[in-house]
């Protein structure tokens, strides 16, 4: 499968980066990002921490993904390091998420997108930035957006001391919503005005399959965001 291409100087994929997860190995001598970045899932993000504050594996649906053979990465280059080039990038990942989810494996499909150039320096402006620019747009999509690189500070839900988005090859992560995300829907970090665009998202895309209690605590999160915008009080 071939990956789509821009030909604005923002963001384009690599040619022939695109490859499945299952055939990383034979692509190390090309992108060494993409050993580290298995190599890290491999021993932290598919296995459990002590503490992370809940059982299970760091992201328990990415092991089942990559044995289902949905997991893909690609790189991406992109013309600067500000969190305007990184919104470039992001379109771009959602093309080719949209181009390899299309068919019924859409909801364990998962997309990680790889910057070789990146210089580390500037690794942190790229992602985290991009992100925050990002984050609104892919929600919208029924997307959930991750951001990944060797000095983030970003913390676990339910441990906000565990910086369980360090990886160290700069990335960011596509995958489909799922009734597991209310709880990023609702994050101190976010302004009110994401926090009612998020769990707006979150009951558009996935509310029908919310069971009682999860949807009444959505519908509980989304008034009380409500009432905090500005202007309510």
């Amino acid at each position: 499968m071939s990956a789509p291409e821009t030909s604005a100087a923002v963001a384009s994929v690599i040619p022939r980066s695109l490859i499945r997860a299952d055939a990383a190995t034979m692509h190390f001598d090309r992108y060494p990002q993409y050993e580290a970045g298995m190599r890290w899932v491999d021993e932290w993000v598919t296995q459990p921490h002590p503490d992370l504050g809940r059982p299970g594996a760091v992201c328990p649906q990415l092991a089942p993904a990559i044995r289902a053979q949905t997991v893909w990465l690609v790189a991406l280059t992109v013309a600067g390091y500000t969190p305007a080039h990184a919104v470039g990038a992001g379109t771009v990942l959602m093309e080719v998420f949209d181009d390899l989810a299309a068919g019924p494996d859409r909801s364990s499909t998962a997309l990680l997108g790889f910057f070789p150039e990146l210089p580390d320096e500037h690794a942190a402006t790229l992602i985290d930035g991009g992100h925050r620019e990002l984050r609104t747009a892919f929600v919208e999509r029924g997307l959930m957006l991750g951001e990944f690189h060797a000095r983030s500070t970003v913390g676990g839900v339910h441990n906000r001391a565990l910086r369980v988005m360090r990886c160290p090859a700069p990335m960011f992560a596509v995958r489909v919503m799922t009734p597991h995300d209310v709880v990023f829907a609702d994050q101190p970090a976010l302004t009110p005005a994401e926090r009612v665009a998020f769990l707006r998202a979150c009951e558009r895309h996935i509310g029908a399959r919310l069971n009682p209690t999860t949807r009444a605590d959505l519908g509980a999160r989304l008034q009380t965001a409500h009432e905090a915008l500005p202007g309510r009080r």
